[in-house]
């Protein structure tokens, strides 16, 4: 059901054309705080307030804020009340009277109340006495926000807002397909596949594809690159690049679709992510097929440790410290009560040509999809696993030296479940404290063990059990400290790190090894989209019989033992199987 507007003002809105386009029917018009209350009084569930000089030069803007959904507030450069926005939503905001001491982007009269949030604009009008001085919208908003209401910030940019007239955009699909290109990707990735994605979605819109559907189309391309890159031949490694580059622009175009649209969805989310986990890796265990060599086998499972750690590094970052989120505070019409309060978040460093250096999934992409086709497997993948070890060496030192807090104690339980400690180790870590440096003093012990086994197997399983020993010394009360992020990422390269060394003397069966460390890393990633897009920690079951991290070394240990590394195989399937069935059972219940 569309909402309802309400004008603030006594004169003819400059938007009508766009209320009129976005089908938002206008019940009223407001001049002051009773006229207001009164028309509020005989208006069910959502409602816009919309200042009657407020304009923008297209209509996008306005129908992303009349959506249905949280309440929103339309953002941009020609706004007059300043904001501070964290997490997506708004947690501070002044008024053209009473700035905020800094500030990240400012509001124009556009406001849409959830009618979830309806009793806290009553509220909030009942205040106005008492609140910050300001245009009656800008009043009502920081009262919103004074009250910890939740309201997500929707920007205008590219298309220009303001507290007057604005010119209608020559080109509003043009604006509107860069408005909906996510922001933060890599500074090459921006530079070209988002000019192709843009091109592609306006045309993705008007067919009326829904964003899982593109998804699926890119998952498809994904395949036949797999398919193509199997062929080891210079013309199957260029068909590989084309469909790279095509699923990737696709992998854009997805997202792009869905804010256009207002079609999300929190599988669409998960298939997005997982996808680009699986399609990566099959290409490269495709090339590694085709190549046929163990030295290529080790450099593409190096490759594999390198990007996993990397990514765990990241996640464990992005989980030192929940979502920030409004504060209450108290009502006031001095300027910024929140900076009183020390209810302001830390700034946020702006994007910069660094982010190059984080390697993103879509540098990765185009840096195979070229240097396949024209040098080769070897130097290509000898580049990829360079610049992953640079890009995980920037990533250690330099998140060390901004790690100034310890991580807060209520992510710590995310932080475990990606960590994903197994029974065994649980059971033997000291309840109240732990050694971090025993986990590294652990892992040395153990491809020490595995260098000096020579196929005594007491030797390697006596080597397991004082590495495990160590490790659960290491890792103590978990994941906790000021670089406690680190841990999951530790505890994914410990594996990858334990089962490539086991392997590493054997002459074959590496697709038995890739296979076993893919279906061990599709499972944690599986779980970071979990809790990214659900909130939602792994099931106790699937815990169980996915045994840990500790548990998998250990009976690949056994089964290379008793049955040679080609057996680990079928351990990967056991993996992949559980990890998918709890996967799918998650999701369903969404």
């Amino acid at each position: 059901m569309a909402a309802s507007v309400v004008v603030l003002g006594d004169r003819q809105p400059r938007m009508a054309d766009h209320l009129s386009a976005v089908g938002a029917g206008i019940v009223g018009q407001a001049e002051d705080p009773e006229e207001l209350a009164g028309l509020l009084a005989g208006i069910e569930g959502d409602v816009v307030l919309l200042d009657a000089d407020t304009d923008c030069s297209g209509v996008y803007p306005i129908a992303d804020v009349c959506a249905t959904g949280a309440s929103r507030v339309l953002v941009g450069a020609g706004g007059t009340a300043p904001l501070r926005i964290a997490s997506g939503t708004v947690v501070s905001a002044g008024t053209s009277s009473t700035p905020l001491f800094d500030h990240q982007n400012q509001a124009v009269g556009c406001l849409r109340i959830a009618a979830a949030d309806r009793g806290a604009l009553d509220q909030a009008l009942a205040d106005l006495p008492d609140g910050p001085p300001g245009q009656m919208w800008e009043q009502l908003l920081s009262l919103l926000v004074m009250r910890a209401v939740s309201v997500k910030p929707v920007d205008a940019a590219p298309f220009e807002v303001g507290q007057g007239a604005v010119d209608r955009a020559a080109k509003p699909v043009g604006l509107q397909a860069r408005r909906c290109a996510r922001g933060g990707d890599g500074w090459v990735s921006e530079r070209t596949v988002r000019r192709m994605s843009r091109a592609v979605t306006p045309v993705a819109v008007r067919w009326g594809l829904a964003p899982n559907t593109i998804t699926l189309i890119s998952l498809l391309t994904g395949a036949a690159a797999v398919a193509t890159a199997l062929t080891g031949s210079r013309w199957g490694y260029l068909a590989t690049a084309v469909l790279m580059i095509i699923s990737l622009v696709l992998d854009c175009v997805d997202g792009e679709v869905a804010r256009w649209t207002h079609r999300y969805s929190t599988s669409g989310a998960w298939l997005d992510a997982v996808g680009d986990r699986v399609k990566e890796y099959s290409i490269w265990f495709a090339v590694a097929w085709a190549v046929g060599q163990q030295q290529f086998s080790m450099l593409i499972l190096a490759t594999l440790l390198l990007y996993t750690t990397k990514h765990f590094l990241d996640y464990g970052w992005s989980l030192r410290f929940p979502p920030w989120r409004p504060s209450a505070v108290a009502i006031s019409a001095e300027p910024d009560p929140w900076h009183r309060a020390g209810a302001v978040p830390p700034a946020v460093r702006p994007p910069s040509w660094r982010r190059i250096l984080g390697m993103p999934i879509a540098e990765r992409w185009l840096l195979v999809a070229v240097l396949l086709p024209t040098t080769g497997p070897w130097v290509t993948f000898g580049a990829l696993a360079l610049l992953g070890a640079l890009s995980l060496a920037y990533t250690v030192l330099t998140r060390i030296r901004w790690s100034h807090r310890a991580i807060d104690e209520h992510m710590a339980d995310r932080l475990q479940a990606i960590t994903d400690p197994g029974p065994l180790l649980l059971a033997l870590r000291p309840a109240r404290y732990g050694w971090a440096p025993a986990t590294a003093i652990g892992l040395i012990l153990f491809l020490a063990a595995v260098g000096a086994a020579d196929g005594r197997g007491y030797v390697l399983l006596l080597g397991f059990a004082l590495a495990l020993g160590l490790f659960a010394l290491g890792y103590g009360r978990g994941p906790r400290g000021r670089l406690g992020w680190m841990t999951p990422a530790v505890a994914r390269s410990a594996e990858m790190v334990a089962v490539i060394a086991i392997a590493w003397p054997v002459a074959s069966h590496g697709a038995a090894v890739f296979a076993l460390l893919a279906a061990s890393a599709w499972r944690h990633y599986d779980v970071i989209y979990r809790i990214r897009n659900q909130g939602a920690l792994p099931g106790r079951l699937a815990w169980l019989l996915l045994l840990g991290t500790e548990g998998r070394v250990l009976v690949a240990i056994v089964l290379a033992l008793v049955f040679g590394t080609g057996a680990w195989a079928w351990f990967a399937l056991y993996v992949a199987g559980v990890a998918i069935i709890d996967s799918a059972w998650s999701w369903l219940r969404v």
